[in-house]
């Protein structure tokens, strides 16, 4: 989810507040061991979440080809009134297979740990950038709606997470997906964390926080709760 909107203590009573929901459950609730969904049910879902006001639904992520992607062409064919977004990772081709399934949004998705940058992606911080600014600039050039998922952002150093989120923003960015990947965050860590961002780059911010330690609620609520923790 993100809100949007001045940070003080009736922000929920201005005119410009409000609070978007981005639903995941296409393609992230589908990682869940044990659980799978056949196209139909994908479809039922989408139209319920739909039904019941979610702002963004991430429908899955065409790359993987065949059922995958036709579902979510179908998806899109529905008509809802939500945005259909599709994931992504920072790589111009699995975008040009967003393209093709007709989705108004992707999800640019980079790891920006650097435990994650050393280990699974075997690269250097400046590639990243490299890899999501030029992965951006393609989806703005074709007219989509952007958010640029840093992977393991809670374990990312501040400052390298500032220039990302900089760097995204330049590329035409609308949003930085801040992912909560292995659930170590508590509320006022993530308080540091946003606000450190919001007054640095001035990005909408998303919250996609796991549930590892039963925080994911808490980590997310605290986002939009103004002034520190007592």
């Amino acid at each position: 989810m993100r809100i949007t909107g001045r940070a003080n203590k009736d922000w929920f009573l201005e005119d410009d507040a409000r609070i978007y929901i981005v639903d995941t459950t296409l393609r992230d609730g589908e990682q869940t061991a044990g659980v799978v969904f056949t196209n139909e049910e994908k479809i039922q879902i989408a139209r319920y979440l739909d039904q019941i006001g979610v702002d963004q639904i991430e429908a899955g992520i065409p790359v993987m080809g065949g059922f995958e992607k036709d579902c979510i062409k179908s998806i899109v064919n529905l008509g809802l009134k939500a945005s259909i977004m599709a994931w992504n990772r920072a790589v111009i081709a699995d975008i040009k297979e967003s393209l093709e399934c007709g989705v108004d949004a992707v999800a640019i998705s980079i790891s920006t740990s650097d435990i994650h940058i050393e280990h699974k992606l075997q690269t250097t911080r400046e590639d990243v950038l490299k890899r999501m600014s030029d992965a951006v600039k393609f989806a703005k050039d074709n007219s989509l709606y952007v958010s640029v998922n840093a992977e393991d952002a809670s374990r990312t150093d501040i400052e390298y997470l500032t220039e990302f989120a900089l760097v995204a923003k330049h590329a035409g960015a609308d949003r930085l997906r801040f992912c909560d990947t292995v659930g170590t965050l508590d509320p006022l860590t993530t308080f540091r964390y946003i606000r450190t961002l919001t007054d640095a780059v001035g990005i909408d911010i998303e919250m996609h926080t796991h549930n590892d330690f039963g925080m994911a609620t808490a980590n997310s609520w605290r986002v939009f709760m103004p002034g520190p923790i007592m």
